[in-house]
């Protein structure tokens, strides 16, 4: 190995190092839910199989249909009632990832790639608000993940993962951490788009409470859900997990469902802990020297938490049979229709609501 080689590994052990101690907090994660009603899922109806691909997240515009976006960046209307499926679109360059309906006629959808925009159910147009590579408090609008949206405000609020890296550079993302992320605000009424609250690591999943005055904000990198004061702009910390929190979504009462894409994963925890060893698999990773799914563990997890932050119930297949890395719950008619952000999973998983 040269002189020059070896001090630019040197130079990025001190780096991972400084990062780590000046950015991540001590969460004192606890890897175990002893203290949950757990139950065990070992099968699972699955829906769309080999049709779909990441359905990583969903929304339900009626008549048994919810819409989905895939992982190859098609945007899927599936019916889950006859089980069938078929493209409404694929837009290039794209990820779409969190898919709300507004109202009765237009989606919201949050794209890894391409930024925010409408999808009229009726007219089939898109109107973009937000795009990559836009400007905002002068910093580029990169990699939105998901959204909530205001009826009284008007407003939307939309997570935004990093200001420093794209969709495309999540290895470096994951591997270099830092609080590089943050919530933007669209006032669909005056047309102004603006940084709600900075500071986020790795934040995904996001909503808004019945009575819209609370945001909900998961924080991918700090096992946690935040609750966003949105009368007086207070942030305090809502739920802490021994996993990966992807994305909220409301009950339809008080409560939300949170799914675990990560659960109980200690390798991401000790990366984020040891800077050395983030270090080297960053490089091992970058250079191609080891797969990506090294890092991935066939598992499924995610859990329900009330209106005081506890969590009450708690469901995982400890071999991903039923379910594989969870990105989103959505509840219907007395189910749970599971989604996955990964792309080897190629159905939805559906099981009873055990409530």
């Amino acid at each position: 190995m040269s002189m020059l080689s070896i001090f630019v590994v040197l130079l990025g052990i001190g780096i991972s190092v400084l990062i780590s101690e000046l950015q991540f907090e001590d969460n004192n994660i606890n890897f175990d839910y002893n203290e949950i009603p757990c139950m065990e899922i070992h099968s699972s109806f699955k829906l769309f199989e080999e049709e779909v691909s990441g359905a990583e997240s969903m929304a339900y515009v009626g008549d048994g249909k919810i819409i989905s976006g895939m992982a190859d960046g098609r945007v899927m209307e599936l019916d889950i009632y006859k089980n069938t499926a078929k493209t409404l679109y694929k837009l290039k360059n794209s990820r779409p990832l969190g898919i709300k309906l507004i109202n009765r006629t237009i989606l919201g959808i949050a794209d890894g790639k391409l930024g925010f925009y409408f999808y009229n159910l009726e007219t089939k147009q898109r109107e973009f608000f937000i795009k990559e590579g836009d400007f905002i408090d002068n910093l580029p609008v990169l990699f939105l993940d998901d959204f909530a949206y205001s009826p009284k405000r008007n407003m939307l609020y939309i997570s935004q993962v990093s200001v420093k890296f794209s969709f495309n550079d999540d290895v470096s993302l994951i591997m270099h951490g830092g609080l590089n992320g943050r919530i933007l605000t669209y006032d669909l009424s005056a047309k102004k788009v603006s940084a709600l609250a900075p500071k986020f690591a790795f934040p995904n999943g996001i909503e808004i409470d019945k009575d819209e005055k609370y945001l909900f904000v998961n924080e991918f990198q700090r096992f946690t859900t935040h609750k966003y004061d949105l009368n007086t702009n207070t942030l305090s910390k809502f739920a802490v997990f021994s996993g990966h929190p992807d994305n909220i979504r409301s009950d339809g009462f008080d409560g939300f469902w949170i799914a675990m894409y990560s659960a109980n994963k200690r390798n991401l925890y000790y990366l984020e802990k040891y800077p050395i060893v983030r270090f080297i698999v960053y490089q091992l990773l970058e250079f191609k020297l080891m797969p990506r799914r090294a890092l991935i563990t066939p598992y499924g997890s995610f859990v329900h938490v009330n209106e005081f932050g506890e969590i009450d119930k708690c469901f995982y297949s400890s071999d991903g049979k039923a379910f594989n890395q969870v990105s989103e719950v959505f509840q219907y008619n007395g189910m749970l229709f599971i989604g996955s952000f990964y792309d080897k999973v190629d159905y939805i998983a559906q099981i009873k609501d055990f409530s």
